[in-house]
């Protein structure tokens, strides 16, 4: 039997030997992914005393051709582990754990962006203190007062008060603080008095004046957006333009999510492809008017280089970051294969694409940006490679007149937007729910109707605006795109006023996306039957959201927050005067709908002892103190206790289960002694 099964296998295996090569970024993404995993940080020594091993094993069984392909993907797995490892002891030289201080400083600003209230907020570096001592680290600093425009590269003085990088507010939750490492980030504070302009003391080098003043065109591109257009459609366009997503209203946001139109926001695949596509096709077009030139020269050849230059103007304005890399390494290897008549889109240039963005950024593989645009692009060429030979022998028929070719397009078009945001919102779907908590219902409809908006009018008209913007003629081209723009904005609001347009979910464990990413990739690497084999992992995945539980009580750290479960299973904040961040990703996270007027009334009568209403919340309180389900005491100040032991949180966020036994989950438990963890470096 057994035999037999093993046959099959090496039979499979063989007939998809082309394939094989595409499973090397994988298991490259593999070993960083593990990384991650890890509840510790893990010794470089043992990490150099594994590449050792595998170095000797590899000499030791150089004529073993079966083993050393095994040792072979081993090899590329380890190096996944060991490139990300380095990567952050060469960062943790870097990066200092903020104090919680008040103090005058001075330093340069590396970037200026905006909160979520659109307060300025600068990236500071080389600071020093009013001795003239080091402020080792970057800090994020955010302006409460009106300030004037500031510019990257300039020096600035102020009184701030830093803080360390927040950590997960939730056991599970997502780590701020390891973002923020990876950034190069060590703390973030808010000014307690004006910014004022000084002299800068020391120069910058070639490289940092370089992306300062890529940084100060970017700014100067926003205020120019925002000087044109209204401020709903300045924002759109300033993060479809120029990568700037801090300047859109928190509700406005909300909506685009809420109708599944959220990754319009931050430019990728979509973006980057339309303006290398019109321009290619713009300067083909332009050729073929002039016949001299396009005698001359090979217009396909001149149009490649014409698209590679503006591709990568708009990959540095747009901030360079995760999604608009990605986008701008596919494009660059399609650009190629036109150059070299060779076949540009393919399986294996977006493993190359996802192999060059994790040398260069490994730290993207945990992100939703990477994860979500490569499950996106690697279905959607899967499903590409099985119809696109039938689909070009019914395009292409030879018998059709002009006016059944134009009915076939039309019909492609349209049936291709519906297939397309089907088949890339499927694929994204497990990711939207890991990470957001979210489920967009109508995001085929949303898609449907904004393709056209965005294919036929935004995108045309940011590559003409993109191109005029140095002679000072973009600004038709600007209330061109605003109009598109206020045109998706009433979609989106029309759309996410629907009746449960989104609906809010628990994360699956993350074991169990890593079985749906791995079928996935199962499904739509290999070509032959065995393919269907990786339906069985994607099932047991989604099967583990049965398994999640939300949490009885939650904990805020340094205890300044509590929330309850109630009968309708909706985490219930107690009140407290602040932290809404908290508050707002707490019932986020925990898929927990916001309280009505009527239900505030009511706890507030209830964390006051006047009323008791076991059947909507099981909390009985009086002055001192509240009873929950007649197991847990919780003080007017936050302390827990449960069979009168306290629950001492250590400074951290705390989950705790009450059925069907007690279990008690702190966050840096999850976290673990990471370097990105400042307990880490503490203890």
């Amino acid at each position: 039997m057994f035999r037999g099964f093993f046959t099959y296998i090496r039979r499979q295996a063989d007939l998809e030997r082309e394939r094989w090569s595409l499973w090397y970024t994988v298991f490259f993404g593999s070993g960083i992914g593990f990384y991650f995993s890890l509840s510790a940080e893990p010794s470089k020594w043992i990490s150099l005393a594994i590449v050792e091993s595998i170095i000797l094993l590899a000499l030791l069984l150089k004529k073993h051709h079966r083993i050393l392909r095994v040792i072979g993907l081993c090899s590329i797995f380890v190096l996944g582990f060991c490139w990300i490892q380095i990567r952050t002891l060469y960062l943790s030289t870097y990066i200092y754990h903020s104090p919680i201080t008040k103090t005058y400083l001075q330093g340069r600003i590396n970037k200026i962006d905006f909160n979520s209230k659109g307060n300025v907020r600068l990236t500071l570096d080389n600071i020093q203190n009013f001795e003239q001592e080091n402020i080792n680290g970057r800090y994020k600093i955010t302006l409460r007062q009106k300030q004037p425009t500031f510019k990257s590269g300039q020096c600035v003085e102020m009184v701030a008060e830093l803080k360390p990088n927040i950590q997960a507010q939730i056991p599970y939750g997502y780590q701020f603080n390891r973002h923020n490492f990876y950034q190069g980030i060590s703390g973030n504070g808010y000014s307690l008095s004006p910014a004022y302009p000084i002299e800068c003391k020391s120069d910058t080098d070639f490289f940092t004046n370089s992306i300062n003043k890529i940084n100060n065109l970017r700014s100067l591109i926003v205020r120019h957006i925002h000087k044109i257009l209204p401020q709903e459609e300045a924002s759109i366009v300033s993060a479809i333009l120029a990568g700037e997503q801090s300047g859109i209203k928190s509700t406005q946001l909300e909506k685009y999510r809420n109708s599944g139109l959220a990754h319009f926001l931050s430019i990728s695949g979509m973006h980057m492809s339309l303006i290398a596509g019109i321009m290619f096709f713009l300067i083909r077009l332009i050729m073929a008017a002039i016949p001299k030139l396009s005698l001359r020269f090979d217009s396909k050849k001149v149009a490649v280089g014409f698209t590679f230059i503006i591709s990568t103007v708009y990959l540095l304005i747009s901030g360079i970051e995760i999604p608009a890399q990605r986008a701008f390494i596919m494009t660059t290897i399609v650009l190629l294969g036109v150059l070299f008549n060779r076949r540009a889109i393919s399986m294996k240039s977006i493993s190359l694409a996802a192999l060059l963005v994790l040398i260069i950024t490994p730290e993207a593989l945990i992100g939703a940006s990477f994860q979500m645009s490569f499950a996106a692009v690697v279905a959607l060429i899967a499903f590409y490679e099985k119809i696109s030979v039938r689909l070009n022998n019914w395009l292409c028929h030879r018998d059709d007149n002009f006016f059944i070719k134009t009915i076939k397009i039309i019909t492609i078009y349209i049936v291709g937007i519906i297939l397309a945001d089907l088949i890339a919102s499927l694929a994204t779907l497990p990711f939207a729910i890991y990470h957001f908590n979210r489920i967009s219902i109508y995001t085929t409809i949303t898609n449907l109707l904004s393709g056209p908006i965005i294919g036929l009018i935004i995108m045309p008209f940011t590559l003409f605006a993109l191109i005029l913007i140095p002679f000072g003629l973009d600004i038709p081209f600007l209330y061109i795109i605003g109009y598109g723009v206020k045109i998706l904005n009433d979609i989106t609001s029309f759309i996410s006023s629907q009746p449960e347009a989104s609906l809010q979910v628990l994360s699956m464990p993350t074991w169990g996306l890593v079985l749906i990413v791995l079928g996935g990739l199962w499904l739509c690497i290999w070509e032959h039957k065995w393919r269907w084999w990786g339906i069985i992992p994607i099932i047991i995945g989604f099967s583990s959201l049965y398994l999640v539980q939300k949490p009885d009580i939650l904990i805020g750290a340094n205890n300044n927050l509590v929330a309850v479960k109630s009968e309708e299973n909706n985490m219930i904040v107690l009140p407290a005067v602040g932290n809404n961040f908290t508050k707002h990703l707490w019932l986020e996270k925990t898929a927990s709908n916001k309280l009505t007027s009527k239900q505030k009334k009511e706890l507030k009568q209830i964390w006051q002892g006047q009323r008791y209403n076991p059947e909507w919340l099981d909390l009985k309180c009086n002055q001192y103190f509240c009873i929950y389900k007649n197991i847990v005491r919780i003080t007017k100040e936050y302390k827990v206790f449960i069979n009168n032991k306290t629950i001492d949180n250590k400074d951290d966020s705390v989950a705790i289960y009450l059925n069907p036994k007690l279990k008690v989950i702190y966050s840096n438990d999850i976290t673990g002694k990471r370097i990105w963890n400042k307990k880490y470096l503490i203890e």
